[in-house]
């Protein structure tokens, strides 16, 4: 099987457990979007192919899971084989390899699913459904906006300073973001905050990155991230002051 490396997710749990903030959770949760885990499973009618075990459309598939005092049931994340040895229950087990966004969509559409733990038996994180929906909810989505819309921008009354501050020290390990622009944005009476990046390339390749660097600091206000090259972009680069500027 294809090897996997989450020795930075682990440093960063590690930390977070010293270090209780919102910027060590950030990392993390921005670690666990990127990250590859290996989902313990049993595989029924499962073909071989050049020795290899593939999953096929007759394949089904038995998920392990453990139970908590709670009595609640959770999908099991591994961050790499030591972890899945310590538990190994059975000689027939396997894995699979999952992201965050298979584990989401298993546990969100399974009543007896509570969610998924990374490595129970060792840095044991658990992912609850309402967490998974809260991170689901505020992961990037992009600012669609209608020709005859009426939308209003404006500065934050209540200005996000640790936001902004977590995304200006985001934005210096990303070059290729040259400036970047933050406002409050009204739209058929929703409130949210809209995110307008300038950047070298596809600024899409870094929306997810993001965005979920900014999920513990959004108090529950929905984040909308577009590229500066958008006509509503290019509006708000010419009426508003950027809040980061590349040196």
């Amino acid at each position: 099987m294809e090897k996997i490396d989450n020795t930075k997710l682990l440093e960063l749990v590690e930390k977070l457990k010293e270090d209780k903030t919102m910027e060590a959770q950030s990392d993390v949760i921005s670690e666990v979007l990127k990250a590859r885990f290996l989902c313990p499973v049993i595989l029924e009618n499962a073909p071989r192919g050049g020795g290899k075990i593939e999953v096929g459309k007759d394949t089904k598939i038995q998920f392990s899971v453990i139970k908590t005092k709670e009595d609640k049931n959770f999908l099991i994340a591994f961050t790499g084989d030591e972890e899945v040895n310590k538990w190994q229950k059975s000689k027939v087990q396997q894995s699979i390899i999952y992201t965050f966004e298979d584990y989401a969509m298993i546990a969100t559409n399974n009543e007896n699913l509570e969610g998924f733990i990374i490595d129970p038996m060792g840095c044991n994180l658990a992912f609850t459904k309402q967490m998974i929906k809260e991170i689901k909810q505020n992961i990037t989505r992009e600012s669609i906006v209608e020709k005859d819309t009426q939308v209003e921008l404006g500065i934050p009354k209540d200005y996000p300073d640790e936001l902004v501050k977590k995304l200006k020290d985001l934005f210096l390990n990303i070059p290729q973001v040259t400036k970047a622009y933050l406002l409050l944005m009204t739209k058929q009476e929703e409130l949210s905050y809209l995110l307008i990046v300038d950047a070298s390339g596809n600024e899409k390749e870094y929306f997810n990155t993001i965005a979920s660097a900014a999920i513990p600091f959004l108090n529950g206000m929905p984040l909308n991230l577009l590229p500066a090259n958008t006509e509503l972009g290019q509006n708000v680069c010419q009426n508003f002051e950027p809040f980061y500027i590349a040196e």
